[in-house]
């Protein structure tokens, strides 16, 4: 009887560092591909944005302009990342400042995610600023 009691608590005790283990491992590996996958994708997604910046005539423009040209580079941005980003979490994509004269664009990233035990949730936020010239 002796014996049965502790290989019960033996393989009780067993499971629940495993358990724990996993928990924390797969919480980490998340964590690391959520923000390396995010990283990398607002690299590329600036490099395909600078595409249609390079496309589109600068020279004269009114606000009006101005404003479809934004909104033509962010939505490149966005449509870019969406596609380049692995990850099955939520994102939002904030223009924080611009300057078209300079070429200056600074761009937030937030991504909202559920690691995969747990039920919990983690939140990676990138912010940066990038320069055509």
């Amino acid at each position: 009887m002796r014996g049965v009691i502790t290989c019960s608590g033996a393989i009780v005790a067993i499971a629940l560092i495993i358990m724990i283990h996993a928990t924390i491992t797969g919480n980490n590996i998340r964590e690391d591909e959520v923000n390396q996958s995010l990283d990398s994708a607002m690299d590329f997604a600036f490099d395909r944005m600078g595409d249609i910046y390079a496309d589109t005539d600068f020279t004269t423009y009114n606000e009006v302009k101005r404003q479809q040209i934004l909104t033509d580079l962010m939505q490149e941005f966005c449509m870019v990342l969406s596609e380049r980003v692995v990850s099955d979490g939520n994102i939002e994509v904030r223009l924080i400042a611009s300057d078209l004269d300079k070429g200056l664009f600074q761009i937030g990233v937030t991504e909202e995610y559920d690691y995969p035990f747990g039920g919990g949730k983690g939140k990676c936020y990138y912010e940066k600023t990038y320069s055509f010239n």
